[in-house]
């Protein structure tokens, strides 16, 4: 009995033990199938990077994600009709043998499919061919729209071209991606790859493919610390040079952040590469880079500029900021440049007009118009914007136009170079020779066709009947009934201002008269266009006062030419000038008068003669004219902002009248007269003091 039951126990026992081999087998078995679970892929998670048609077939493939040990991965050469792969084609199964680090280049061992010699494809997915995931797909032909065959197919849906997908539009029968060395991350590792340009491709079959490697950029280490010491120097009212102290240990780069009207409120995020122009919160990315020094050129007079400067460390996805304090400083920039330029020159003195001839005329260096781009576009008349570009406005209708640095004129861009005293109103015939055609005091970027073309020779005017319009810049007729160009409100007073400069500029220069009587009684009737307006101008020159900007430009072109705009720099002095024939207007007393003398001595034949003085006045006014026959004469004195502020009505008789007017209620400031009779109108400018 004991022998028997020994035996029994004994069957048991390895019965038991068998048990549990299976039981452990079938574990095992399990937490192998767990661990070994295949990575899930998207498109785009691999890409082929090679490919020989002629046999013996080969292809190879990178992952550009981690892949998990059993991963599987399809690649067929069936084509896709829209809705299916067709099954006319093979298809092979590719399992990793264990885990893969992304980034690792796998060459095929090709089998069951077979490419053709006169076009295929190959695609890479995932799950059943009735219901692929696509994740990469290559054509050696043009994806097609129609019907596929055994060497052409459509495009899934689910791929991209240029980033998921390739094809070419030339059919070869091998091909590799011909870029060895690769660092970057996923998305510009699949850019790179899915562009044609970067590809070499042959009907002669390779013996090897090249020998890739792809790096990733991880997240670098933020660097240590920040740059010091930020110094501003060279400060001008249209650029200045700032400088630093590198940090150290040195960093790869530092990026500079420049904000107006308050200190950068944002800090750069980790992972995002900035360019030149890119906006941070308020502020905009001017540089980024190694260099420790920087002139920043986009700026205008009298402004304050706040700048934040961070060291970065990385590239790409991976570039990391140190944010923690920040080398921070500020500059305001120069009010003006004009320093003792005028020192020689008095506004009361009776040679005033020859004083500012002769001032703006000596020193003087032409600069070519041809070099208008690279100086006053490269250096001061542009804005930062996105991606590394730049923007140069319309002086007449506002437009913005961005461009990739150079710039260039019309026609690759929209844009041309203005002359505000147009070409043909020129006494001298402004040939390109001639320093008046590259006076970059009157010369404004512009859209050439919907601003330079329809202001054409027309006088600048205010638009009440508008003929077209391009933005803010309008083309019409005045008041009067004159083809007139209106630019924008803000470049009113600024092409006032050039028109008064270049008249006083260029008058008697080679004995050519550029008064405005000569332009408008001679030259613009010569060209069927109306006068130019010399109280318009003048009110511009009033309502639109030099800004910032305008004093900026105006500096910046001194630095070029060496000579400035005296309106700009010194505005009242438009009063002391009588600019239709270029005399002085100076402060003389009533008495000095001879009005009955100077009316005759004019050899005044109608009402257009006009007397006033004295010119600034304080409490009274003299006014006269020289009737042909008797009027009915209106006078009103207007506000420059054109609110009338006093009125009468004179009976003239034929001859000379004289009468006064009282203008003690009248404040400070410049008004203008006008008087009307019949249908004429004279506007004269006065200074009440």
């Amino acid at each position: 009995m004991y022998g028997v039951l020994s035996k029994i126990v004994l069957i048991a026992y390895m019965n038991l033990i068998n048990t549990m081999k299976i039981f452990s087998t079938a574990f095992f078995s399990l937490v192998t199938l767990l661990c070994n679970a295949q990575t899930v892929l998207s498109p785009g998670d691999i890409a082929i990077l090679a490919f020989n048609g002629d046999n013996p077939d080969a292809i190879s493939w990178v992952n550009l994600v981690d892949l998990a040990a059993g991963t599987q991965i399809k690649f067929t050469d069936n084509g896709w009709n829209g809705t299916a792969l067709a099954t006319n084609e093979g298809t092979l199964t590719w399992t990793a043998s264990s885990a893969i680090p992304k980034g690792t280049v796998q060459a095929l061992t090709i089998s069951g499919i077979s490419l053709g010699t006169t076009g295929d494809q190959i695609f890479a997915y995932q799950g059943a061919a009735t219901s692929p995931t696509f994740i990469f797909g290559l054509s050696t032909n043009n994806w097609v729209t129609g019907n596929i065959s055994q060497t052409t197919s459509r495009r899934p849906s689910t791929l991209t071209v240029g980033s998921t997908c390739i094809s070419f539009s030339t059919e070869r029968d091998n091909g590799y991606y011909s870029t060895v060395s690769n660092s970057g991350d996923k998305a510009s590792f699949l850019t790179s790859i899915c562009n044609v340009n970067k590809w070499t491709r042959s009907d002669t079959r390779y013996a090897s493919f090249p020998a890739w490697s792809f790096t990733f950029n991880g997240p670098a280490a933020e660097p240590a610390a920040n740059p010091t010491n930020l110094v501003f120097s060279n400060v001008r009212s249209f650029d200045y040079t700032l400088s630093f102290t590198a940090a150290s240990p040195v960093p790869a780069g530092y990026l500079v952040v420049r904000s107006t009207g308050a200190v950068l409120s944002t800090n750069p995020l980790d992972g995002v590469t900035y360019t030149a122009g890119a906006s941070l919160g308020n502020g905009t990315v001017v540089t980024l880079g190694t260099g420790l020094s920087f002139t920043d050129r986009s700026v205008i007079a009298s402004t304050t500029y706040y700048y934040k400067i961070f060291s970065y460390a990385g590239t790409g996805s991976g570039i990391n900021y140190r944010q923690l304090s920040p080398l921070e400083g500020s500059v305001t920039s120069a009010a003006t440049m004009v320093g003792s330029y005028y020192s020689a020159v008095s506004n009361t003195s009776p040679d005033f007009v020859t004083q500012l001839k002769n001032r703006v005329r000596s020193p003087y260096t032409k600069v070519s118009y041809d070099l208008y781009d690279e100086t006053m576009v490269m250096n001061f008349a542009f804005n930062y914007a996105p991606n590394g570009q730049k923007t140069v406005t319309c002086a007449y209708s506002g437009q913005v136009y961005a461009y990739t640095p150079p710039f260039a004129w019309y026609t690759v861009s929209p844009f041309s170079r203005e002359h505000t005293w147009c070409v043909s109103w020129m006494p001298s015939g402004g040939g390109t020779s001639l320093n008046e055609y590259a006076d970059k005091h009157h010369l404004f970027p512009v859209n050439q066709n919907s601003a330079n073309g329809v202001r054409s020779n027309h006088p600048l005017g205010n638009v009440t009947t508008i003929i077209s319009s391009y933005l803010q810049g309008k083309y019409g007729y005045d008041a009067a009934g004159n083809r007139v160009y209106e630019p924008r409100a803000i470049q009113k007073g600024d092409a006032a201002r050039a028109l008064l400069y270049m008249s006083l500029r260029y008058d008697g220069v080679n004995g050519f008269n550029w008064t405005f009587n000569q332009l408008n009684n001679s030259i613009l009737p010569g060209l069927s266009e109306a006068p130019q307006d010399l109280a318009t101008l003048l009110s511009w020159h009033t309502q639109d006062p030099p800004d910032s900007y305008e004093i900026a430009r105006n500096d910046y072109i001194w630095s070029q030419q060496q000579n400035r705009n005296p309106f700009v720099d010194n505005p009242s002095w438009v009063n002391n000038i009588n600019f239709g024939n270029l005399s002085w207007v100076g402060n003389a007393a009533a008495p000095e008068y001879n009005p009955v003398a100077y009316l005759k001595n004019n050899n005044a034949s109608s009402i257009t003669e006009l007397l006033m003085y004295p010119n600034p006045a304080n409490t009274q006014l003299n006014l006269g004219v020289d009737a042909a026959e008797e009027v009915k004469l209106q006078v009103g004195i207007f506000s420059m902002q054109g609110a009338l502020v006093k009125s009468s009505s004179r009976s003239c008789n034929a001859g000379v009248n004289l009468w006064q007017e009282d203008i003690t209620d009248l404040s400070g400031g410049i008004y203008q007269v006008v008087m009307q009779y019949g249908s004429k109108t004279e506007v004269m400018r006065l200074v009440v003091e």
